[in-house]
């Protein structure tokens, strides 16, 4: 028997980090010649430097994700189950996203969100709906990607 995945909404989280380097790197360039000193020094001289707090907060600035959706693990808006027509959304932190999607879930069904690039696209994160959730009301699952440090809520049910 196949059940349909309906997928309700998608809700940002946290964008993908907009910074293509380690921010401990930047950190730590940014703090090493003060490193030796001693506790207090260290404290007074950090504080003393306010650009410090503000070249920190400008790497981790987010910008929103041109997000869309896919059925299969391939990028590209040319696979994309959502939205249509080749396009993308804008998506930052908490936005809601109504989607409104059915999909066949013959055991199961996997949805990978992207983030699209000039370069290449990027995983933002995937969910797997299981037929055996048919019934159960609506769910959320959480797409994560570790290298991209974005967060996805995925809200859908399954009949």
């Amino acid at each position: 028997m196949t059940a349909t995945a309906t997928i309700d909404e998608v809700v940002c989280l946290r964008p993908a980090t907009s910074t293509d380097f380690d921010l401990a790197s930047v950190v730590n360039g940014l703090l090493q010649p003060v490193y030796q000193l001693p506790g207090a020094e260290l404290v007074r001289h950090v504080s003393g430097i306010g650009d410090v707090g503000q070249m920190i907060q400008d790497a981790l600035d987010e910008a929103p994700d041109d997000l869309y959706a896919t059925s299969v693990p391939a990028s590209g808006v040319d696979h994309a189950v959502w939205p249509s027509g080749e396009t993308t959304v804008e998506a930052g932190a908490g936005n809601r996203f109504p989607v409104g999607i059915t999909l066949p879930v013959d055991g199961s069904q996997d949805i990978f969100l992207w983030d699209r690039d000039a370069s290449s696209d990027d995983l933002l994160g995937s969910i797997t709906i299981s037929e055996a959730e048919q019934g159960q009301g609506t769910l959320s699952k959480l797409a994560h990607s570790e290298e991209e440090n974005s967060y996805y809520y995925v809200n859908y049910h399954v009949d």
